[in-house]
C-alpha cells in the first residue's frame, strides 16, 4: 500500500509548467534583444563559446530537482505492517453514467462533474462500509471492486470520464446486473446500489434488472442527473460547439425522472434529483445508513515506512550537478567534435 504523508505539498507541482513557460518567454525575449544589436552570423561568432543546449539541460535538471524536493516534502510512504481488524458495515455499489449526455451543463459544472461531487460527499460520510464502482454508457464494466479504501474510490471516481467506454448509449440494466455480480455471496449483509444517471436509457430494460436485484435483497437508490428541460451536449467543455443530429439540429438531452423513479421503486429504494440541494440528496444516504450493519474482517496497513529520504538524496545529487552546469562550453569538451563533418 502506497500513500503520501503530506499530500497537500503535491499541489506545488503546479509550479513546473509555470517555470517552463517563463523559461520559454525568457529565451524568446533574450534572442530578440541580442538580434537588435547585430546579425545572426556575427552573433554566432561572438557567442561561439556559449552552448546552445546547456540552458535546456540546466532547465531539465532544475525541474527534476524541484520535483524531487516536492516528493520529499510530500513524504511518500509504503505500508509495512498488515493487521486484521473488525469492521461493521454494508456493501454499496456506485453505478456512474459516463455517456456523452452527462457532459450537458444544465447542472453545473456538468451532469458528470455534479455526480462526482455527490459521490465524494457520500464517501466523506461513510465510515466502514465497503464500496465499489461500475461505470456505464452503451456498455458497462466494473471500474473498482468492493473495498474500504475510500481514497482509492475517490481516485477512481475522479478519473471516470466519457472516454472510458467507446460504445455510446445508456445501458442502465447491464450496469445493475454487473453491480449485482460484484457483491459478495454473503446473504446476511445488506447490499445497496446507488445509481447516478440522466436516465436516457436506450439499451435494455432497466426496470426488469432492478426487480431482479430487489428479488435478491438488493436495494437500488437513484439520483437523476440533469433537468427535464434538458440541455445541448457540448463536444468540448466550455464551448458553444454542440452535438447535432443528421439534419444539423442541435441535440437536446433531457433527464428522465419517470424512469429513474421506476427503477428506484422496483429496487425498493428512493429517487432524488441531482439538481436538488445536498440536504435533499442526503436523504438517500440517511436511508442507507439506517440499514443494519454486519461485522466483517478487513486487512489494513497499520504501519508505514517513510521514503522521503530517497527523494532528498536525489535532490542533493541533482543540486550538485546543477552547480557544474554553465551556459558556456567546457574548454575540454569543446575540443571533442562528435558531429564534425555532419
Amino acid at each position: 500500500m502506497f500513500r503520501f504523508g503530506n499530500p497537500e505539498y503535491l499541489y506545488l507541482f503546479i509550479a513546473v509548467p509555470i517555470i517552463i513557460f517563463l523559461f520559454i518567454l525568457w529565451r524568446i525575449d533574450r534572442n530578440k534583444k541580442l538580434k537588435r544589436f547585430t546579425t545572426t552570423e556575427t552573433l554566432d561568432k561572438l557567442m561561439v563559446s556559449n552552448s546552445k543546449y546547456k540552458p535546456y539541460v540546466k532547465l531539465v535538471t532544475s525541474i527534476l530537482l524541484l520535483s524531487s524536493l516536492i516528493l520529499a516534502l510530500s513524504d511518500p510512504q509504503i505500508g509495512s505492517k498488515i493487521e486484521k481488524v473488525k469492521r461493521s458495515g454494508i456493501e454499496i455499489m456506485f453505478a456512474l453514467d459516463v455517456s456523452n449526455s452527462m457532459l450537458a451543463e444544465d447542472l453545473q459544472p456538468s451532469r458528470l462533474d455534479r455526480a462526482k461531487q455527490i459521490l465524494n460527499k457520500f464517501l466523506d460520510e461513510l465510515v466502514s462500509d465497503k464500496v465499489g464502482l461500475v461505470v456505464f454508457a452503451g456498455d458497462a464494466f466494473l471500474q473498482m471492486p468492493l473495498t474500504t479504501d475510500y481514497s482509492a474510490a475517490k481516485l477512481m471516481i475522479s478519473t471516470s470520464n466519457t472516454d472510458l467506454i467507446g460504445t455510446q448509449g445508456t445501458a442502465i440494466g447491464k450496469a445493475i446486473d454487473i453491480c449485482r455480480a460484484s457483491f459478495s455471496s454473503d446473504k446476511t449483509i445488506h447490499k445497496v446500489i446507488v445509481l447516478l444517471s440522466d436516465g436516457e436509457n436506450h439499451e435494455d430494460d432497466a426496470v426488469t434488472a432492478a426487480r431482479k436485484a430487489s428479488d435478491e435483497g438488493i436495494r437500488i437508490f437513484t439520483v437523476g442527473m440533469g433537468t427535464v428541460a434538458g440541455a445541448p451536449i457540448p463536444l468540448k467543455a466550455g464551448t458553444n460547439d454542440f452535438l447535432k443530429d443528421e439534419n444539423g439540429n442541435v441535440v437536446i438531452t433531457k433527464m428522465s425522472p419517470d424512469l429513474m423513479n421506476d427503477i428506484a421503486n422496483a429496487g425498493n429504494g428512493r429517487f432524488e434529483l441531482g439538481s436538488a440541494k445536498y440536504s435533499d440528496i442526503e436523504k438517500v444516504l440517511k436511508d442507507i445508513s439506517g440499514l443494519k450493519k454486519k461485522s466483517f474482517d478487513d486487512m489494513i496497513y497499520t504501519d508505514y515506512d517513510d521514503k522521503f529520504q530517497l527523494f532528498l538524496l536525489i535532490s542533493i545529487f541533482l543540486a550538485v550537478i546543477d552547480l557544474f552546469i554553465f551556459e558556456k562550453q567546457s574548454p575540454i569538451l569543446s575540443k571533442v567534435k562528435l558531429f564534425e563533418g555532419k
